[in-house]
């Protein structure tokens, strides 16, 4: 019973930290889409970071160009994919008082997926933590 407890604890810790990550990254999702720009960029590079993690040993990072009043601007790109291809063009949209990150568009939908799944496993955290022992019922 007390192990069903402890990993019912975990569950529920693991659930929180999945939501309030998800809903972190979703607020851009959420907020200011009426101030979004959509656009296409073309992706220009993909830097590649040992972590040290070895259960994500490499961390990329991308970035695109993409035309802005006229001028050429190369930034960061909210996302990774390991499909992506140098040259490529993607749509994506920004903010225009914030160009040091743009999002592809679409993306939100995976820090959705994310959050939910957080809220799926505080709830199973619960259920283990909430249920009774058929033990102790039948005493």
């Amino acid at each position: 019973m007390k192990a069903t407890k402890i990993i019912g604890v975990l569950f529920i810790v693991i659930g929180l930290v999945f939501t309030i990550l998800g809903t972190v990254k979703c607020i851009p999702t959420f907020t200011g889409k009426e101030e979004r720009i959509y656009t296409t960029a073309h992706i220009v590079r993909i830097d590649e970071q040992e972590t040290g993690d070895p259960e994500f040993p490499i961390d990329y990072t991308t970035y695109v160009e993409l035309e802005v009043n006229g001028e050429k601007i190369t930034t960061k790109l909210n996302t990774h994919k390991s499909s992506f291809i140098i040259g490529e063009q993607i749509d994506i949209y920004y903010f225009e008082n914030d160009m040091q990150t743009v999002y592809k568009d679409g993306s939100d939908v995976f820090y959705i997926i994310f959050s939910l799944s957080g809220v799926i496993f505080a709830a199973i955290g619960t259920i283990l933590v909430l249920r009774k022992n058929k033990n102790s019922i039948q005493k």
